[in-house]
């Protein structure tokens, strides 16, 4: 079978490579190729064969949104599976509407996605036989003595099996094995993949019967797997998957168990060190390390850690880590004494950021994709969300906190960490300015769904929200979706007009300074418009002064806020006219 292409189409160079060496990893005949943005995705479509593109919609120079339109124009039968920050029922009825069926969240799960990426190629395959084990498909070919060949793949590998009224005859592999010993290699491979093929005339090779050879794939298996148990090293590297995932229990007696058989590893003392609480056990641990490996600069630059933790008010008893660099802090810190990343958002925490080792924080956010890679850890997610948001990552940040927050609805910590974070965006002078930022240097996003606190009970009213500016939509969504309003959005006027007739929302949110047409001209198509000349309309802007509040007066706003904007003022405005 031919090398299936896949086009992953991203601006994050950490989303690129996650997804490469996730599909990589699946056994299958993938050819994975990148983009940096829809452009060069489109340069990669025109001189190559792809059999399925990967694309986020929010990327500069060409964003999702005009890759999606150029394909259903020019290459309307490859299959998309677009990666969004937000998945919404909104954002799933937009990409319908362009023909993609299949979305999922970032960040992603591995699993999540090889799952998605073999949907869609069933989808379109023919011939193959889906959900069936290879040993229950061959009993029941053998009930229907039927006479044909199976091409068996896995992981890479390929074997035929051959057979005739239903009894094996034959079985080759690629391993050059053939007979009976092929036959049983074959059915011990996992998770094979079934292809009927054309009948083929074979001699025969085999005598034993398919259930002795059933029988005996399924003991040789077991012995294999028996095989495959807790390496001594794989303990040591579960033991660190489960520390970076902050299992720190299991990791405890993963690396317990380890260090008895390996007692001279200084990597092993290290990540034991990583995982107890008390300082006088962490010092233990390091000297083991020290003594055993004294120039590896990793366990000379915790020695430094320790050193420096003993310096500290309170010191001496028990300890939490630092979540970016593994440092041992006061239980009660706010922020980390080596590395200088706060641990959440505090009353000062926005007027102190800018101090952070950044090089720590973006090893630390790789870690932490990896880890929501595998599993669904709500640690991660938040922690994630804290490294963005040391970083002035904003709108990762605020994407981040959002997931985090669906993940854990009950945390009232999190809806907390989320609500002060949006109110920072709202308000602080310095997000205009990296809204003007954003604007400028880089394509749209889309956000949309809810968040605690618990929406009203009453019957929901959709407000389109118009702004060019992704990050002031982001912080309008969640403010008010958390209000249990359904958000539509639109970018520029000319999508505005055509949201509010696909929609019919309740009210408009309206930004004046937009591209295309701006906020004036259309207010006045709306109020021209005997359809929808009644929606209230609240004009959104940066521009402060008396003229234009009269203009927008005038023109037929019902209202005017000034950004930046008070959250709590803006869902006040908003109750007045719904």
């Amino acid at each position: 079978m031919a090398l299936k292409t896949i086009l992953v189409v991203d601006d994050e160079k950490m989303i690129l490579r996650l997804a490469t060496e996730a599909l990589e990893s699946q056994g299958e005949d993938f050819n994975v190729m990148t983009a940096l943005n829809g452009k060069q995705a489109v340069q990669i479509l025109n001189s190559t064969r792809v059999d399925l593109v990967l694309t986020d919609l929010k990327m500069p120079v060409m964003d999702g949104y005009e890759l999606l339109s150029y394909m259903s124009k020019n290459y309307r039968n490859t299959p998309i599976i677009v990666m969004t920050g937000f998945g919404s029922p909104e954002i799933g009825k937009r990409l319908k509407q362009k023909g993609v069926l299949h979305y999922i969240e970032k960040p992603f799960e591995i699993d999540d996605l090889k799952e998605k990426v073999s949907a869609v190629f069933t989808e379109k395959s023919k011939g193959y036989i889906h959900g069936f084990t290879l040993a229950n498909f061959l009993q029941a070919v053998e009930v229907e003595q039927k006479t044909l060949t199976l091409r068996i793949r896995s992981k890479g590998r390929v074997g035929y099996l051959y057979l005739e009224k239903g009894e094996l005859t034959d079985a080759e592999n690629d391993d050059g094995l053939k007979g009976e010993t092929a036959a049983i290699a074959i059915l011990c491979w996992d998770n094979a993949e079934i292809e009927l093929k054309g009948i083929h005339n074979r001699d025969r090779t085999i005598d034993a019967s398919l259930m002795h050879i059933l029988l005996e794939a399924s003991k040789l298996k077991d012995e294999n797997s028996e095989n495959k148990r807790d390496t001594t090293e794989d303990l040591l590297n579960e033991a660190i998957r489960l520390a970076e995932a902050h299992h720190f229990k299991e990791a405890r007696n993963h690396i317990a168990r380890y260090l008895k058989q390996r007692p001279r590893n200084p990597i092993g003392w290290l990540w034991y060190s990583r995982i107890i609480i008390h300082i006088r056990t962490i010092e233990m641990a390091l000297k083991n390390a020290i003594r055993i490996a004294p120039e590896n600069p990793e366990i000379m630059e915790d020695v430094r850690k320790l050193k420096l933790a003993r310096e500290q008010p309170g010191a001496s008893g028990q300890v939490r880590r630092c979540p970016f660099c593994w440092f041992p802090m006061n239980i009660k810190a706010v922020q980390c004494p080596f590395c200088k990343s706060h641990l959440f958002i505090h009353n000062s925490f926005f007027s102190s950021l800018g101090h952070a080792d950044a090089a720590i924080l973006e090893r630390a956010i790789e870690r932490y994709m990896k880890v929501i890679s595998r599993e669904k850890n709500i640690n991660a997610h938040y922690f994630l969300s804290v490294a963005h948001l040391n970083l002035e990552h904003w709108e990762e940040a605020l994407n981040l906190f959002h997931k985090t927050v669906k993940l854990a609805p009950d945390k009232e910590i999190f809806t907390e960490q989320l609500r002060a974070l949006v109110n920072h965006m709202a308000m602080d002078a310095t997000t205009s300015a990296f809204e003007k930022e954003t604007r400028e240097n880089a394509a749209d996003g889309d956000a949309s769904g809810e968040v605690p606190p618990p929406p009203r009970q009453a019957e929901k009213k959709k407000i389109l929200v118009v702004e060019d500016s992704s990050t002031t939509r982001k912080v309008i969504t969640i403010t008010l979706s958390q209000k249990g309003y359904d958000i539509i959005e639109a970018r520029d006027g000319l999508e505005a007009l055509s949201r509010l007739n696909e929609e019919k929302p309740d009210l408009i949110l309206l930004d004046i300074i937009l591209p295309k047409m701006d906020g004036y001209k259309i207010l006045s198509i709306i109020k021209s418009n005997a359809v929808f000349k009644e929606i209230p309309v609240i004009m959104l802007t940066s521009r402060d002064g008396f003229m234009h509040k009269v203009k927008g007066k005038l023109a037929g706003s019902a209202a005017y806020l000034t950004k930046p904007f008070d959250p709590t003022m803006l869902v006040e405005t908003i109750e007045k006219y719904l």
